[in-house]
């Protein structure tokens, strides 16, 4: 009677958390391989003539000594549930994630075991192992609550018995340690960057100012245009201009950059030309003059490219618009008008998302191969930079290739422009947007529809698209008035950086002070670990994160990490726990240490923006 509670009660939560594994694992009517023995729980597989989990809570003890902290445990099988049962009964776990290769032993678990509260509080993650796949792990290990502890990551065997899985166990762990390099890589590792970022976009804002906005333009265009075709230059793009041309004037063209030049090459004139990157080898590609053919092209360009594209820009006489990339100090700017694409991390990803605000129902892709092609090279014949300018990335890193057949090869950064699509063509399913593929080569592109690009064309593209007009933007008075409101924003940022240097600057005298003489007892200690958490929480309030948090927010996450690697620590003696707050201190000190020079930069590039 209680078995079937158990499985009732968890059951009815998984239905409301994961239908797909409910409907499964109600389809399980009775063990045929796996017997259970009720005595102990013990489990025998028939198929094997052995038994599989035998003396489940065995290995609780090592558990207990060696994972007592870590706030995420993830298990590759569920056994009899027993062990994962005790284990989240310790309060300091907030997540434990399991991959069962076996319905039936998942079937059998969840009738030994009331996981339903686990399951509801999102304590418990259950997983069958053909359902999962990279988006999987990357959205478990973004919550925030683990977040800063991905770095501990450890893949568990649940028991013996599962080792039989080799090769599954080894797809789990890379996909694992592949979403987790994914989420590391997205938080940044070069504040030199982002200072870039802020100091370019500083010296654009009277451009961004003086011409359209973001709203001026979907107010003109919104959901006039139903198709739209994306051009970007993977090493496929070449035998698709052919067709592109023959049915450009049936479609809004949205391109990225580098695919101008080739599309202006072929004279086939683009709609939008978008530009992401603040690097000034990107300027290259508009640094040339291709005359009457810039006529009604709208150059999109967000607010941090380098000054030299705004240059080349003027000096062809070509029509752009700056938009704000979706970032903390941009938002605090209250330029709402003028932003925001940008969150991916490509130009074909920003290209999708104006794509979308546009209001355009079928958007095609192509030239978006995410891989190297047959001959090797990273690009098309007519590439800006060289058709093999990002061979020097290969890693021996292979993915699905489209149309599901084989591998390809890709590096890690595309993998990550790979995962922004498929993230945000799953957010359209609900708007009723169709995201074709036809690139016809290269990578698969989970969500997307896969057809050739003739078929499309044929299907899709039988009407001649709207034209616009030139778009407008502020008056004089207007542009002088926002102006202002902008710079006395900027002018209190300034302000508050001096008030939270001289808060850094007095904890960091008392952290040098506490580890230089050794005294890491309770009077000395709490009350420091108090103001760290107290000068950790000013970090968290509205006003630092949105001007200041762009240009440490890299440094944020790395000493996030290294704090999570402290925080599991688990000391036997007084020593251990006085080595380990020591530890804690230094990093905190270092920590400071970086901050303090980040904000004074910061500071200082705004004073000379507004010079």
């Amino acid at each position: 009677m209680l078995l079937e509670l158990n499985f009732s009660r968890n059951l009815q939560v998984l239905k409301e958390i994961n239908t797909n594994l409910a409907d499964k694992i109600l389809q399980v009517k009775s063990n045929e391989r796996f017997e259970l023995f009720e005595k102990n729980y013990d489990i025998y597989d028939h198929k094997t003539k052995q038994f599989c989990i035998q003396n489940a809570l065995n290995n609780l003890s090592f558990y207990e000594e060696n994972y007592k902290r870590h706030p995420f445990l993830v298990f590759f099988g569920i056994g009899n549930g027993a062990l994962v049962f005790e284990l989240l009964k310790n309060p300091l776990k907030d997540c434990i994630c399991i991959i069962e290769p076996e319905i039936e032993l998942l079937y059998i678990a969840l009738h030994l075991n009331d996981f339903s509260q686990d399951l509801q509080d999102k304590r418990l993650h259950i997983y069958l192992y053909e359902d999962i796949n990279f988006l999987t792990f990357y959205r478990f290990f973004e919550q925030e609550k683990i977040h800063f502890f991905v770095k501990t990551y450890d893949l568990l065997i649940m028991s013996n018995f599962y080792e039989n899985y080799e090769d599954a166990i080894k797809t789990i762990n890379s996909l694992c340690i592949e979403s987790i390099k994914s989420l590391v890589i997205r938080q940044g590792n070069s504040s030199e960057d982002s200072l870039q970022g802020i100091t370019q976009l500083l010296h654009n804002l009277p451009y961004q100012l003086a011409n359209p906005s973001l709203k001026d333009l979907l107010k003109q265009r919104k959901d006039k245009i139903e198709n739209a075709i994306i051009v970007s230059t993977g090493p496929s793009l070449i035998k698709q201009l052919p067709l592109l041309k023959e049915y450009a004037s049936k479609a809004s063209i949205i391109c990225a950059d580098s695919a101008y030049p080739i599309l202006a090459k072929h004279n086939i004139k683009p709609d939008y030309v978008l530009m992401l990157e603040r690097d000034e080898v990107v300027s290259e590609c508009f640094n040339n003059n291709f005359g009457e053919f810039d006529k009604d092209i709208l150059f999109v360009v967000a607010s941090l490219v380098h000054q030299k594209t705004i240059e080349y820009l003027k000096k062809n006489n070509r029509n752009f618009m700056l938009v704000h990339r979706p970032l903390p100090f941009a938002q605090s700017l209250n330029m709402n008008d003028y932003g925001y694409l940008g969150s991916g991390m490509s130009v074909a990803n920003m290209a999708y998302e104006l794509a979308v605000k546009l209001g355009h129902k079928n958007i095609i892709l192509i030239g978006q191969d995410l891989a190297y092609g047959e001959d090797g090279n990273s690009h098309p014949k007519d590439y800006v930079h060289g058709e093999e300018s990002e061979n020097y990335r290969k890693e021996n890193f292979f993915i699905t290739a489209y149309g599901g057949k084989g591998k390809v090869e890709t590096n890690q950064f595309w993998n990550i422009f790979k995962e922004s699509f498929e993230k945000d063509i799953e957010s359209t399913i609900p708007l009723d947007i169709k995201t074709y593929n036809a690139t016809e080569g290269g990578a698969r592109i989970e969500g997307s529809i896969e057809k050739p690009f003739k078929e499309l064309c044929e299907e899709l593209l039988k009407e001649d698209k709207v034209l616009f007009g030139k778009l407008q933007g502020l008056n004089e008075k207007e542009f002088k008035d926002k102006k202002d409101e902008i710079d006395k924003k900027l002018r209190k940022i300034i302000i508050l950086a001096k008030s939270y240097i001289n808060e850094c600057e007095l904890l960091k005298s008392d952290l040098t002070k506490c580890i230089e003489e050794f005294d890491f007892k309770d009077e000395t200690f709490n009350p420091l670990s108090q103001r760290i958490y107290q000068m950790k929480a000013r970090f968290e309030e509205e006003e630092f994160k949105n001007y200041f948090l762009d240009l440490i927010r890299s440094i944020f996450f790395h000493f996030e990490y290294k704090i999570a690697q402290n925080y599991i620590k688990n000391p036997s003696n007084l020593d251990e726990e006085y080595i380990k707050r020591k530890e804690y201190l230094e990093i905190h000190k270092n920590w400071i240490d970086f901050i303090i020079p980040h904000i004074k930069l910061q500071a200082t590039t705004i004073e000379e923006g507004l010079s």
